[in-house]
């Protein structure tokens, strides 16, 4: 009973917040959970009870003096960890930052993407959790999962990183990248592998046919989106021409049909 207790304690306190380990213990779970189970029933027996505990109480001091020697032996990665960790409290308030558990974040992420029909796959959630916590930027797309919009074009509105969004929204097949830089890279030449294969000097109003692109790249573009975009590729040198806006105007046709209408009157007159 020691050793599960000790085990159960551990998972809490440490290993669901530490992405690679809560990702191991994920990918064994059924072995783990039988392991516990067999210990649990072999505790019905008094002497291996009294074994239990006495391992338990021999794991505890071990894993402390581990700690203590990692801490010791890993200064730099610690100091490393601290600095980022001082970071991320200056940009992001200690009340607002994301629970430290992992499943926690994974179903925040969930839980949004099944919402608002995005087509993330576990495995790029995974990579997004695990992006967000050593990125403030991945961690910054999880908060704004958390809260509500009346349309996904809210979820749009951010200081940085609306492209992210909109290219998470937009394509039913995404590359997601635990790098921010690389990230950007890969949202800026999707956006212009399309945009370079169509003739933009022909939109100019919102009722463009925005439909033969979703069609033809499996997208999910609608007018907002696609300015986003546009506006995105634009800040980030490549331009591309829209069309020009036509007035309307009476043509020439008509005016024919009046100086007709004009002569025949006054013939008529005479």
């Amino acid at each position: 009973m020691g050793i599960i207790i000790f085990f159960i304690i551990w998972y809490f306190a440490y290993a669901r917040n530490n992405p690679k380990i809560f990702d191991k213990l994920k990918k064994k779970k059924g072995l783990i959970i039988f392991i516990l189970i067999a210990l649990f029933f072999s505790n019905a027996s008094e002497g291996l009870l009294g074994l239990s505990f006495a391992l338990g109480a021999l794991f505890i001091p071990c894993y402390i003096f581990y700690k203590i020697a990692k801490a010791i032996s890993g200064s730099d990665e610690n100091a490393r960890k601290k600095e980022a960790k001082q970071v991320r409290n200056s940009t992001i308030p200690k009340s607002e930052q994301l629970p430290n558990a992992v499943p926690k974040r994974i179903k925040i992420v969930e839980k949004f993407n099944d919402k608002y029909n995005l087509t993330l796959t576990p495995s790029q959630i995974q990579t997004i959790v695990d992006a967000s916590y050593v990125s403030t930027d991945w961690e910054y797309l999880i908060l704004s999962m958390q809260k509500e919009y009346q349309t996904i074009h809210q979820w749009y509105k951010a200081p940085i990183g609306g492209w992210l969004r909109v290219y998470l929204k937009v394509f039913d097949v995404q590359t997601v990248s635990s790098d921010m830089a690389q990230q950007k890279r890969i949202c800026i030449d999707s956006f212009d592998q399309i945009f370079r294969s169509i003739d933009l000097t022909a939109y100019n109003t919102p009722a463009w046919d925005i439909s033969r692109i979703n069609n033809t790249y499996m997208t999910n573009f609608d007018d907002i989106s696609f300015m986003m975009a546009y506006r995105f590729l634009e800040a980030n040198g490549h331009k591309y021409t829209l069309g020009e806006v036509e007035i309307l105007h009476t043509d020439d046709e008509l005016s024919n049909l009046k100086k007709k209408y004009d002569e025949s009157d006054g013939i008529g007159a005479h």
